[in-house]
Formats: C-alpha cells, structure tokens, sequence
C-alpha cells in the first residue's frame, strides 16, 4: 500500500489539531489559551496545514505562511518557534499506519520546516526593516526639532 499521509491526517484530524495547537501553546509561557485571539489564529493555521498536508489544495502554504508570520512576531529564538514541526513530527508517527507512511509523513514535515523556515526569517526580516525605519523617522524628527 503506498503511504499516504493525509489520509492518514484526515482520520485523526482532530486530535492531531488539538495536540499540536496545545503544543503550540505551551511555548508561550504566559498562558496562552485556545479560545484567545492568538490561540485561535495559531490553530487556525495550523488547521490549514493539516487540511492541506500533501500540498494538493494551494492552502498548505498559507497555513504555513500565516503559522510563520505568527511565530516571527513572538518573543521566540526561531528554533523554540519552529520546534512546532517537531512535535508534528512526531504526532504523526505515533498515529501512522506503517512505517513506510510514517517515513513519508516525516519527509513532507522536513520540507514543510523548511518551507516554515524561509517565511519566519522573511518575516522577521520585514520587521528588522521596519524597526529601522522608525529609528530613522525618530531620529529625522528629533534633528528637525534640535535645528529649528
């Protein structure tokens, strides 16, 4: 039997979800629950991943764009925010029907991280830049205001 991973997904959707998105949670050492605006756009995202695993609906990618812009505007050292696949990783293993399936799954969750791991930097990069252009305009205001 060829493995499949996002059937194997699709029969434990919700409880993969829910423990991923407690995972997720649990990096946040305020206490973030799922029922708060950043709880449900981290499970939101991440509902887009698992939906979409295979990467046969174009939402995939979303998810995983919305997951990283999320993550990058956290407090989190990037490999604390992206450990989020690892734990993935490893749900999905313990629910794979074979060894064969679980191999595939944890190849697509590599790419994923991957793919996961551009978005974060690009985001934190975006940032980066508007932090310094605020420094800029501070400083531009404050010279106007020295000369005049």
């Amino acid at each position: 039997m060829k493995p499949d991973c996002q059937r194997t997904i699709a029969s434990n959707r919700e409880e993969l979800l829910d423990r991923w998105t407690a995972a997720g949670l649990e990096l946040f050492t305020g206490g973030m629950s799922a029922s708060s605006p950043a709880g449900a756009t981290l499970s939101g995202a991440m509902a887009m991943v698992l939906d979409d695993f295979d990467g046969q609906l174009g939402t995939c990618g979303e998810g995983i764009a919305r997951l990283s812009r999320f993550l990058a505007i956290q407090p989190l050292a990037p490999s604390r925010s992206l450990s989020l696949f690892g734990t993935l990783e490893q749900l999905l293993a313990g629910v794979a029907r074979d060894r064969a399936d679980a191999e595939a799954c944890r190849q697509r969750v590599g790419l994923l991280q991957l793919e996961a791991f551009d978005r974060f930097m690009e985001s934190r990069e975006i940032i980066y830049r508007m932090k310094v252009e605020e420094s800029q305009r501070k400083m531009h205001m404050m010279l106007r205001r020295a000369v005049s």
